[in-house]
């Protein structure tokens, strides 16, 4: 079952939550998980995480900057939570969207900038200042989508020269290129390339850089030129990953379903250059590099992981998606 399919269920009424899921929202979580040199304590009471304040019903995606830790929230009351990294909650954004989504930082200093995406069916595409003002928002050529389906962008990118690439993940499955200036340039990918292009990020580690594309509901990783022309193809099967997140030579990858969509067996995945798969923090150890559908969720360290957040320490903060209102699980770094 697919994520909108479960969705829908859970809409009508018909779903309930598995033992394996209640016993992940009650079980004490273990005081380290991963393998390797990537090991972590978990902390589920990090920061001021109020219910009370600030109900959320989802996070999403989460992002480091500048010390600030600002996620991606469906909530009553906000769009955008921010933290410090002591847990204080610093401040709160609304920009009037649906399903807050992607969030992606641009620039750097005063000149930075934030896009975030609404990935509902009134998908949106926000730019915002540190402030939380409103810059400008992209436009989608309505021809560009099929016939029955309706622009969902669930990530964006952008380049040092500030070209924006969006990836309409829920929607068409098509990457849309955009200039400095938000005009269109040109669109790739597609259904025949794309299974919910969930995540883009840009990728400069290797001699020419190039685009990293998640393909989730084929459980695959893709790598795409700047103009839009595909290199090579990580396949990572029983691992439904969502965005690609950059830290140092490492992407690190939340998995938000190993199995089943009904059964929280999510957990984090940390692949080295070659996209070795080193680390799955929140699950079993990986026995070999070609087939991942043997690995175990430990049962209590996550709920739906959506998004990876690394600050400089090394240290991960993981927002859940569906799992019961709870809050971005840190994961400190031993």
């Amino acid at each position: 079952m697919k994520r909108r399919q479960f969705l829908r269920a859970s809409a009508l009424g018909v779903t309930t939550v598995p033992l394996t899921g209640l016993l992940a929202a009650t079980a004490p979580a273990r005081p380290r998980v991963g393998h390797g040199d990537f090991r972590y304590r978990v902390d589920k009471s990090w920061g001021e995480l109020s219910p009370t304040r600030f109900p959320v019903e989802h996070c999403h995606e989460m992002i480091h900057d500048e010390g600030l830790l600002h996620c991606s929230v469906v909530s009553p009351k906000a769009d955008l939570l921010t933290y410090g990294r002591d847990g204080k909650l610093r401040s709160s954004f609304r920009f009037g969207l649906t399903e807050p989504h992607g969030l992606t930082v641009a620039g750097q200093g005063s000149d930075r900038t934030f896009w975030i995406t609404d990935s509902s069916t009134n998908g949106r595409v926000v730019n915002f200042d540190p402030n939380g003002r409103i810059i400008r928002e992209l436009a989608v050529p309505p021809d560009e989508i099929p016939t029955g389906k309706a622009f969902q962008p669930t990530e964006t990118t952008v380049t040092p020269t500030g070209d924006i690439y969006v990836a309409d993940g829920y929607g068409s499955n098509k990457i849309f290129h955009y200039d400095p200036k938000g005009q269109l340039i040109h669109v790739f990918g597609g259904p025949d390339h794309f299974d919910c292009c969930h995540g883009i990020v840009y990728d400069d580690r290797r001699e020419q850089p190039e685009l990293l594309i998640t393909s989730r509901g084929a459980q695959s990783v893709q790598r795409w030129t700047l103009n839009g022309k595909h290199i090579a193809t990580r396949q990572l099967p029983g691992l439904w990953i969502c965005r690609p997140v950059i830290h140092g030579e490492y992407t690190l990858f939340a998995v938000i379903v190993t199995k089943s969509w009904y059964y929280y067996d999510g957990m984090v995945a940390v692949l080295d250059r070659d996209f070795n798969v080193v680390s799955l923090p929140g699950g079993s150890a990986p026995t070999n590099q070609t087939d991942f559908s043997d690995v175990v969720q430990d049962g209590s360290t996550f709920m739906n992981p959506h998004d990876v957040c690394v600050d400089k320490h090394g240290d991960l903060y993981v927002p859940q998606w569906y799992s019961g209102r709870t809050y971005p699980v840190r994961l400190k770094r031993v």
